[in-house]
């Protein structure tokens, strides 16, 4: 979290449009690392470690991509073979994960240090370098004193040496730093989960060797009152160290997306001023809200919120409904039944966003059976597809996103359901507080297609129902709603929050001022607030560009290539703080040490080359 060096440069910006030849961002191990001008992201692992945990390294790479980040993988002994100071010089960050580089070669400790040096950036994770090439714990962590921190003391404490924690941010500032979201923070500042509260996270037992307070930007908390360092984050020689006591890429492979990819923004987008894409629309802030439409008493509650101006056709929801007549039984007629007697109010929410399937036909009936296991895949099929053919009879398009009734979303089936039907977006209830994703379960990436939004809790809260009956305040409501908001427009980013019609009740004034300050928001052009299926058609169009970055000492090169076209792509490239650059075909904007440059047209291919040496063409800042 230090201050960036600041330097006086003149610069140009020149737009191309023919397109050269280079290496692009998805590049794998390659022999021509050395000859790229931007080497970017090394992903390291050991000869054995993806085959002993296959879903890290896809995890890493999958949130790399999503974040537009340049990257390549290379096994550890190869790594060390190659020169640390062309490879600092090379804008290198070399990652060693958890779990698929715990026995990198001894050597690799000298080679961190030679890289630090000459002012390479390293990140080590959790159990990187802890066992020798026989599979034994060392008695030191290879990259301990880089790290300032042994990690690893299974000679003295056994299996007691990894345990389990809560984590908690050093302070604000610190929690800001890594983007946590404040709701995601339990009252006493630990990092929660919806249901469940503060949540447990592994961690090793850890002792100094250097580190000092300021340093130290989390700690883990066990049940006898202590404390270990959870991340680390230092100067080492002319370089950076980044140390997470946390299986980052273990917690993503099996559903945790939040803590890989804040602690890979806060170091290599704030700390490092690296070069990436921005995987929100136009580089703003984005918003879902989700309404669940489930059966007959949500009638009031739609009524209500249309006749309180809770509905704005400005302000473009993801409204999902849950279509057939019964609710908890064959019979019942408490269910929504979307072409009977509610068809006047899907007549009227259809003009207010996008509808989308909740479920399969009955709300509680679905979801019973899903849980009780009593429905496999071919009844997933039948009763989401009855439930959306229905609901289409009555909008102009095909419905593409859906949510699960009472959360039962059984992973991976229920996706692949949705994938083989075309369906590009679901709300989920895993990855808690995260952005949208293509989430991973038991391992594995779920879909590369079907995007998961995961809800926005408040502590262990989701929806205003859940609040209102844990005592939540209007004050808390108002707190949380609007600090998401200025969350996604600081950040860059996109989340989900989820609710009910019929909820509103108790918070009709403060949801009515947070539509307000929506509007204003976006008028002023700081943030979008649009359905799923917007922002995960996005995504996917995102995915598919390739990126080329190179800086040298006379400027900028960045080339941009999109077969769908680079429309709403933004890049954000260092801006060293002194000079605004000329900009022709783009929305600029300069901040935080970034120029965050967003295409408005929609050619498929673009060059951009930002100039330190023409005095005539920057923009001097008053």
């Amino acid at each position: 979290m230090k201050n960036n060096k600041k330097s006086t440069v003149i610069i140009t910006l020149v737009l191309l449009t023919t397109l050269l030849t280079f290496g692009w961002r998805k590049v794998e191990d390659s022999a021509r690392i050395l000859e790229e001008k931007n080497i970017g992201v090394l992903l390291v692992y050991e000869q054995q470690g993806p085959s002993d945990f296959p879903g890290v390294l896809p995890a890493y790479e999958s949130v790399l991509q999503e974040e537009g980040v340049i990257y390549r993988k290379i096994e550890a002994t190869r790594l060390i073979t190659l020169p640390p100071k062309e490879m600092a010089e090379g804008n290198a960050v070399v990652i060693f994960p958890d779990s698929i580089a715990k026995a990198v070669p001894k050597e690799a400790a000298l080679w961190a240090s030679d890289f630090l040096e000459t002012g390479g950036s390293l990140m080590v994770v959790y159990d990187a370098g802890v066992k020798d090439k026989f599979g034994r714990y060392l008695t030191r962590g290879v990259f301990s004193e880089q790290c300032g921190l042994n990690y690893i003391r299974y000679g003295s404490l056994k299996e007691a040496s990894y345990s389990a924690g809560k984590l908690k941010f050093r302070d604000e500032e610190a929690s800001k730093y890594f983007e946590m979201p404040s709701a995601k923070l339990s009252p006493a500042g630990f990092v929660s989960g919806y249901t469940y509260g503060a949540l447990d996270y592994p961690v090793a037992q850890t002792s100094l060797l250097g580190a000092i307070p300021g340093e130290i930007l989390a700690y883990s908390y066990f049940p006898d009152g202590s404390k270990q360092p959870a991340i680390v984050m230092r100067d080492y020689a002319k370089g950076n160290v980044f140390y997470a006591n946390i299986p980052l890429g273990y917690l993503k492979a099996y559903g945790d997306d939040l803590l890989l990819r804040e602690c890979l923004r806060a170091f290599l987008f704030k700390e490092l001023k690296l070069p990436h894409l921005v995987n929100a629309p136009y580089g703003k802030g984005g918003l879902v809200i989700n309404w669940h439409v489930d059966a007959d008493p949500d009638y009031n509650g739609v009524m209500n919120a249309y006749q309180k101006n809770l509905l704005r056709r400005d302000i473009n929801y993801s409204i999902h409904v849950t279509a057939g007549d019964f609710r908890d039984r064959p019979g019942d007629g408490i269910g929504f039944d979307a072409e009977g007697r509610g068809r006047k109010y899907m007549d009227l929410l259809k003009n207010f966003g996008m509808i989308g399937c909740h479920g399969g036909w009955a709300h509680n009936w679905f979801a019973e059976n899903l849980e009780n296991k009593n429905f496999g895949v071919k009844e997933m099929a039948l009763y989401t597809e009855m439930n959306r053919v229905s609901l289409e009879r009555m909008v102009d398009y095909k419905i593409n996103e859906y949510s699960a009734p009472s959360g039962m979303h059984p992973q991976p089936d229920m996706t692949r359901v949705l994938e083989e039907r075309n369906y590009c977006a679901y709300y989920y209830d895993g990855d808690t507080g995260a952005p949208p994703n293509r989430t991973f379960f038991d391992g594995k990436m779920v879909s590369g297609k079907v995007i998961a939004f995961p809800i926005m809790p408040l502590y262990k809260y989701a929806s205003l129902y859940e609040m209102s009956e844990n005592g939540v305040t209007p004050e808390d409501i108002s707190d949380w709603l609007n600090g998401i908001l200025g969350y996604i427009e600081e950040n860059r980013t996109v989340r989900l929050i989820y609710s009910h019609f019929r909820d509103i009740g108790p918070y009709e004034e403060v949801f009515g001022k947070f539509l307000d300050n929506i509007e204003t928001l976006q008028a002023d052009g700081k943030i979008l607030v649009r359905p799923m299926s917007y922002f995960a058609k996005f995504l996917q169009r995102y995915l598919k560009t390739e990126f080329y970055y190179e800086r040298n000492r006379t400027g900028q090169v960045v080339r941009l290539k999109n077969p769908e076209g680079l429309e709403g792509i933004t890049v954000a490239i260092p801006s060293d703080n002194t000079y605004l650059p000329k900009a022709e075909g783009f929305l600029l904007k300069e901040e935080n040490g970034y120029f965050y440059l967003t295409e408005i047209d929609n050619q498929q291919e673009q060059t951009i080359i930002i100039d330190y040496v023409n005095p005539l063409a920057g923009t001097e800042k008053k």
